[in-house]
């Protein structure tokens, strides 16, 4: 008899948690979207009615995984986006994105917000006039 449990033996609330905890939440879509686990791959897409790319480091390690959510992820998600935050230098590829897309647009979208500032180089936290 066994007396390990398996990450996927949990019940479907504590498995939430443990998603709620991954920052930024783009990351745990981009790690889980087809991957072959259909069942955590329907929890995390449950989640997804609010996106935010805001994490804007300028040598940031998550180019890949935000080129593979504008190819991968939005468009499996895109029915479901209610609220998107993007930085400014996110807004070119989320509009490639979005025009390749069946439908050209967000159809559930009510809440769009557009960083313009730049952000701390280590600490991702944004700068303030006068710094």
């Amino acid at each position: 008899m066994k007396d390990t449990i398996e990450p996927l033996d949990l019940p479907d609330e504590m498995i939430f948690n443990i998603m709620n905890k991954i920052k930024p939440q783009v990351l745990l879509l981009c790690c889980i979207v087809n991957i072959g686990n259909h069942r955590l791959e329907h929890l995390a897409l449950d989640k997804c009615h609010s996106i935010d790319l805001s994490f804007d480091y300028q040598f940031n390690p998550y180019t890949l995984l935000l080129k593979r959510f504008h190819i991968d992820v939005l468009p499996r998600i895109y029915n479901n986006i209610q609220s998107l935050t993007i930085s400014i230098k996110h807004l070119l590829p989320i509009d490639a994105a979005v025009k390749a897309i069946p439908d050209k647009l967000l159809p559930n979208l009510r809440h769009l917000k557009i960083l313009v500032g730049y952000r701390h180089l280590y600490t991702g936290t944004p700068f303030k006039i006068g710094e």
